[in-house]
């Protein structure tokens, strides 16, 4: 098998002997596939300033198996900025997240779109929580584990913005009652869960409700592995 002309991003990189690499790529129309990078770690190797994290790259690779070899690789832009300081660690984060929960050779076309976006915005934005929100969102909805959050599981109503909801996992939010106020579960108000189902994030008990929401989901399907991006947020 041959594909050429992929755009691509890398997630991770590992040595491989001397001067070669094994590159984790999430790429457009393949998905997240492992590749061998031969020779790319040598110190005149013209792939050395190319295969870079967060930068867009057009790839190509060849061959049979689990790990095809990279034949060609060149930025998709001329010019790249580098992340720095909280963007680096939030960049950090949505690749760890990718390496996680992603299976190898699933597409996610619309997925890669986001990712490539949201690290561009980290270049340049000032609302970085916002920012891993949406892709968090995006992330989930497309491995299809994110339950409608706008309305409830069991009436099937639009959620009051004046209640309260709890959220289980597959299942969905339920109001919460005098009889059903859950311990384990997090609980939040109708008006943040509609805000954070459109994707709004402009007020600050929003955004607070969002980053608790995210983390007991992705906590959950992360089945105990850790994040040691999540180590430079402290």
């Amino acid at each position: 098998m041959r594909v050429e002309n992929q755009p691509a991003y890398i997630l991770h990189q590992r040595p491989f002997r001397d001067t070669s690499q094994i590159l984790e790529v999430f790429t457009k129309d393949y998905g997240r596939l492992s590749v061998m990078s031969r020779g790319s770690r040598a110190q005149k190797s013209r792939l050395k300033s190319v295969l870079q994290p967060f930068r867009a790259i057009i790839v190509g690779w060849s061959g049979k198996g689990e790990m095809p070899t990279l034949i060609s690789a060149e930025p998709a832009v001329q010019t790249s900025a580098f992340l720095q300081g909280k963007s680096l660690a939030c960049a950090l984060y949505i690749n760890e997240l990718l390496m996680y929960l992603t299976y190898k050779h699933d597409v996610h076309q619309d997925l890669f779109s986001q990712y490539h976006q949201t690290v561009n915005r980290l270049f340049e934005s000032d609302k970085l929580e916002q920012e891993l929100r949406v892709f968090e969102l995006k992330l989930l909805d497309q491995l299809g584990v994110l339950v409608d959050l706008s309305n409830d599981a069991q009436t099937g109503q639009r959620l009051k913005d004046d209640a309260e909801y709890f959220f289980q996992i597959e299942q969905g939010v339920f109001e919460v009652t005098d009889s059903s106020r859950p311990k384990n579960l997090p609980v939040i108000g109708g008006e943040s869960l509609l805000a954070i189902a459109e994707n709004r994030f402009d007020k600050p008990q929003t955004l607070k409700d969002a980053k608790r929401l995210m983390r007991f989901l992705i906590n959950h399907y992360l089945a105990g592995k850790s994040l040691k991006s999540r180590e430079l947020f402290r």
